[in-house]
């Protein structure tokens, strides 16, 4: 057979036949060991990659390879396959999981479609928000610093509503602002902003009534009570006269007794000086606690003093004569108990 074909083409061009149809076997093979073999050791565990943001192809590339080769598996083979694809230019940041058999092209493909992992991004309630911030940006690429400066304004600190959301890794502060603020726009739906309007209150203010009401009782059946007593004083003209205000106001957390000389700080979060609701939260309350000031209970009471023995719970009262008793046998429970400051 062989000498047929070198009598009818001449043995150079069978020679050339011959090393092009190796040529294809190598490739097919080759095409074979760079797509469809495991990129990882038979029996390797799953193993999750981060691609930055904030780097260049060529710095993906050397990650994914130096990663890779270090669990024994193919590295330099997947970034062959993505420049030969064309694909390392495309490369979405992000967090992939790489599982356990996953073929080379697989997770080639991956890479440049973005098929990669979201993270659940806990924001949390609180007064610190440097906390906040932290807690944020622990699951996420966002610095926390810029985070926190974005946070920071008024303006944008009562739309941030504490609750689990799912995000990309990747997400940047900026990124992060924008699915807050987002998710706020959907929390205030039509029905809220409905009862807002109701309390003649707007859905800022809402928000800093809850995170006076959060402060001053952790007890959530209370939360009502105490954001329909505020709303009687508001649309009285009558001073809030909430403690949490003044402490916001000394920025003192370990103020455990509110003084008279307390309230003299000239401040717009002193409540006991300037009536109306200071001009910012004083902390970022719970959603339970924005809807206890959407739908509070409707009493006439004006006063609440706390209860003696550190229940976290108050008693209420109408009438003023009536508070003072209330108040006069906290003041002894405190003296009792050492309280002073």
């Amino acid at each position: 057979m062989l000498k047929k074909y070198i009598k009818k083409y001449g043995l150079p061009l069978v020679i050339l036949g011959g090393l092009g149809k190796l040529a294809s076997i190598i490739s097919v093979f080759g095409i074979y060991g760079h797509w469809f073999v495991s990129l990882l050791p038979e029996k390797s565990e799953s193993i999750t990659l981060y691609l930055e943001p904030n780097k260049t192809s060529e710095e993906h590339l050397m990650y994914l390879e130096k990663e890779v080769d270090r669990l024994g598996g193919h590295g330099d083979r997947l970034t062959r396959v993505l420049s030969w694809r064309g694909w390392s230019e495309r490369m979405i940041p992000g967090k992939y999981e790489l599982k356990e058999g996953e073929s080379i092209g697989d997770f080639a493909h991956k890479l440049a479609t973005g098929d990669r992992e979201s993270v659940r991004v806990v924001v949390p309630a609180g007064r610190d928000l440097e906390v906040i911030a932290g807690k944020i940006s622990m699951h996420i690429f966002a610095d926390s610093l810029e985070l926190l400066n974005a946070i920071r304004p008024d303006s944008i600190r009562w739309k941030v509503i504490p609750n689990t959301y799912e995000m990309w890794w990747e997400t940047d502060a900026e990124g992060a602002v924008k699915r807050l603020l987002k998710e706020s726009n959907i929390w205030w739906n039509s029905e809220r902003l409905e009862k807002a309007t109701k309390q003649k209150l707007s859905a800022e203010e809402v928000v800093i009534l809850a995170s006076i009401v959060q402060a001053e009782t952790s007890a959530l059946s209370e939360a009502p009570i105490v954001s329909g007593l505020y709303l009687n004083r508001l649309k009285i003209g009558q001073a809030l006269q909430a403690d949490p205000t003044l402490i916001y106001a000394w920025n003192d957390l370990s103020i455990t007794r509110v003084l008279d000389k307390h309230k003299k700080i000239d401040s717009p979060y002193n409540t006991y000086m300037y009536t109306g609701l200071p001009p910012g939260t004083i902390r970022t309350p719970e959603p339970t606690y924005i809807d206890a000031v959407l739908n509070p209970t409707d009493h006439t009471f004006l006063y609440m003093c706390a209860e003696p023995g550190a229940t976290g719970k108050h008693v209420f009262e109408k009438h003023y004569r009536n508070h003072l008793k209330n108040a006069r046998k906290y003041q002894r429970w405190l003296n009792k108990n050492k309280i002073y400051r």
